[in-house]
Order: C-alpha cells, then structure tokens, then sequence
C-alpha cells in the first residue's frame, strides 16, 4: 500500500514534467510498470544492505565471543599452576563482569540525564526563532554564517549548547554515585571473600573414622563453587540497607562463568583472590572508564533526542530558507525569510546576488515561472506547484518583516566577503547605502572566518562537536 501511494505520486510529478514537452507521448501503464519495478528494485537493494549489516555485526560479535573462549581457555590452562593463578585468573574474570554493570549504569545515568534535561529545555517549536535571535538579531557574524551555509547543524549547536549547560547540574553528582556505589560493591566483594575464608578455615578439619585406623582428622576440599555458591547464598540475607542490598545482588548476578577448580590452600587463594580485587578497586581504571563512557553515552543520547526535535526538511521555494514547524504538519511555514543570495541564488546572466525579500510587496506582486512552463502569480504558482506553502504570508506586520530586513542587510554587508568567496563565482552587487548603515567594521568577516564555520559544520554533521566548558 506504502509502494502504491509512493508510485503514484512520482508517476504525477513524472507527468507534470514531461507533458511540458509537446515531443513526448505517455505511455502511462508501461510507465507505471516500470516505476513499480524500479521501486521493488530499490526496496529489496535497501533490504539486502539491512541484512548484511545484520550479519556484519552478528559476525562481529561471534568474534568477539570467540576470542573470550580463547582467552578463557588460556586463563584455565595458566591457572592449572597453583592457587594463586587460579586466584589471578577468577579476579580477572569477575573485575570485566563487573565492568560490564558498570557500562549499564553509565547507560541508564545518560537516559536519566536526557530526560531530566529535556523537561527544562526550551519549547522545540521555538528553535528556529532562538536561533534567529541569537544570530542575526543579535548581530553575531559568525553565528550568521554558521546558520545561512547549514541552518540544521546551527540549529543543532544552539540545542548541543544547551544541552551540555543543562546536564552539568546533574552528571557531576550522579557520576560521583554511580563510582561510589560500583566501588562499594568491589569493597563488599572483598570483604566477603575474607568471611568466606574464615569460615573455610573453622571447618576444613573434620574428624572420621576409619573402621580400622579409628579416629583421623580429613581435610575437606574446597572448589571454586564452594565460594561462588556461598556469595549468592549471602546476597539472598536480609541486608543492612537498599545500598548493600543492591550490591549483594550485582556481586550475585556478576558471578563469571568458570572452571571448577579444586582449591588447594583456600586462605593462599583468598588473600591473592582479595589482593587482585582490591586493585582493581584502587586503580584509575574505573575511573577512567566511567568518564570515557558517560562522555559517549551522553553524546549519543543528546544525538537522538536531536533527531527528535529537528524539526521539517522542506525550504520555501523562494528563498531557500527551512521550514521552520515541527512535527507532523501538512503546511510548511518559515518565520523567518532570508535574501536567495544566503543561499548562493545570484542573476544568471550577471552573477549579481539577490536580494528579493520573501515579504517585499515587489515578491508578492511578481510573476514565477511553473514547472509546465506557465508564468502565473506568487498565489497560483504556489498552487500548482508548492502548495503545501499555502498560506504563504500570514498576517506578518508591516514593522516586522521590515525589522527583519535591516537584520538581513546588515548581515550580508558583514558577511558577504565569506559568503561570496563560498558562492564563487557571485559578483559582488552589495549597494553603498547598505554599507554605510551596516557595516559594523572591526568586526566583519573576512575570508578566513570561512574555513572556521566549515569546521564547525562538518564536527556538527560527525557528531564530535562539544561546546567549550567555558
């Protein structure tokens, strides 16, 4: 049904199009045919790319399952020398399951931080404004810049911006609790591996009796069972608090999977067992992961909530500028009009820069050519061939749209030497009237203010874009 509504609006535009040509004649069945299949086509291509994306990463984490089993079986072959491999080899392996807690918790803290960030921010359907307030009608050159060559990335900046103002209120605290509570638990684990040594030690002599040597002493052996089970045993006790409740239960659940050893010295393996697991705790190392996670959880999650309030794709067929509405609409809408020349529209002939204003009564008045090749009002022309832009102008005073006309000429007379070197080969057309009004001087772009923006843009369209913590 999606396929069907989709084909026929491309075989409408395909006819608007070519009927313009008196020399073609449709053959509309065998056209549908053809843009039904071409479809098909492109939709099982997108399938087929889904799907070895698919198994590209089902590969991928085959292979990384593979080489912890190696890994493991190497860690069992070392630990078959004595108590203290065995020891080095158990801490290793419970040290990464524990890490692995620790990269769910930073996970869950940038899903808190998102939502509780989002509740303050700003109402998304004022983005477009507070990013024309910020640039033009603040007088801000390069954030002029950045904003006229990609709106969508200046957009995201302002929101990036914001968000990282709003979650330092909270990630310092809850970051601090998330390292406290992961290090209490390696705290508790060591404390319950020397419990669980002593009570080994009372009771690894136990007296039998041998019907013909009588009375003798056995000494009982211990495996690597014997603690495991006595860790899940202990967190199933009733704890002091919700605190060491919830530690009891990341110890019982983060129990690695491993190879009974039998325990020769069960007080040698604990204190090696408590030596390597107190390292682990005092080493930089969950420190630092905790911040180098959070960091790019963080990232990711102020990238999705982004994508969220992006807002529409769609430009006024005039100027080029966004449609500035967000979420589902059927009429497109711009409160802002920028001059064509933002966008690098120019005089074919003379490669003048234009400047005809969306709101003019010159742009209203005037007349467009139509993609059948008919020369109609600004009202018919949007209503043939743009009409989801209907109603075009709505109700904008007078005082308005003039206020946002002198922000347009100062900005290009204080941009223009980097908008023209970036729309080469534009002439530059700017009147002596707009220069001596606007031209803000020691501070107006030049060229090399270019290469800056540009930089920006494309960190902003990888995503390693960051405000400065400044």
């Amino acid at each position: 049904e999606s396929l069907r509504h989709v084909a026929v609006g491309i075989l409408n535009d395909l006819e608007t199009r070519l009927m313009t040509d008196p020399s073609v004649t449709l053959k509309r069945p065998q056209l549908l045919h053809a843009l039904h299949v071409a479809l098909r086509v492109a939709c099982v291509e997108a399938l087929m790319v889904v799907e070895e994306d698919k198994q590209r990463k089902a590969m991928e984490d085959l292979l990384a399952q593979k080489a912890l089993i190696e890994e493991h079986f190497l860690l069992i072959v070392q630990a078959n020398k004595g108590d203290v491999e065995r020891a080095t080899n158990f801490a290793t392996l419970y040290h990464r399951s524990l890490t692995n807690w620790l990269d769910h918790e930073v996970t869950q803290l940038a899903a808190d931080v998102r939502s509780q960030v989002l509740q303050e921010m700003p109402d998304p359907q004022k983005s477009a404004e507070r990013a024309f307030q910020q640039s033009f009608a603040a007088s801000c050159w390069p954030d002029v810049l950045e904003y006229v060559l990609d709106m969508n990335a200046y957009l995201e900046k302002c929101y990036l911006t914001v968000f990282h103002q709003r979650k330092r209120a909270y990630v310092g605290a809850a970051k601090n609790r998330v390292e406290r509570r992961v290090l209490s638990a390696y705290r508790l684990l060591v404390d319950e591996i020397g419990n669980w040594a002593r009570r080994e030690s009372e009771t690894s002599l136990r007296p039998t009796v041998d019907v013909v040597k009588g009375s003798t002493p056995l000494l009982a052996q211990k495996s690597i069972k014997d603690l495991k089970r006595y860790i899940s045993t202990h967190a199933e006790k009733i704890p002091p608090n919700a605190e060491s409740a919830e530690a009891h239960r990341q110890l019982a659940e983060r129990i690695p999977a491993t190879a009974d050893f039998q325990i020769a010295d069960t007080q040698l393996f604990s204190e090696t067992l408590q030596a390597r697991i107190a390292e682990f705790a005092e080493s930089p190392e969950i420190h630092n992961r905790l911040t180098v996670k959070l960091d790019k959880a963080l990232r990711d999650q102020s990238v999705q909530a982004w994508s969220l309030i992006r807002g529409c794709s769609e430009h006024c067929p005039l100027c080029g500028s966004k449609c500035d509405l967000v979420g589902e609409h059927a009429r497109h809408h711009c409160s802002h009009h920028l001059f064509p020349a933002f966008h690098g529209w120019m005089d074919r002939n003379t490669g003048l820069p234009s400047f005809n204003y969306c709101l003019a009564t010159e742009t209203r008045e005037g007349t467009y050519e139509c993609k059948d090749g008919t020369w109609r009002k600004l009202e018919d022309y949007l209503r043939t061939d743009h009409p989801s832009w209907l109603p075009f102008v709505r109700q904008e005073s007078g005082a308005a749209a003039d206020r946002d006309a002198q922000y347009l000429r100062a900005a290009w007379v204080n941009c223009r030497e980097a908008l023209l070197e970036y729309f080469s080969p534009m002439a530059d057309g700017c009147p002596e009237s707009w220069v001596e009004d606007y031209l803000d001087k020691g501070r107006a772009l030049t060229k090399a203010d270019l290469q800056t923006a540009k930089d920006t843009i494309r960190k902003l369209r990888n995503h390693t874009w960051a405000p400065s913590i400044d």
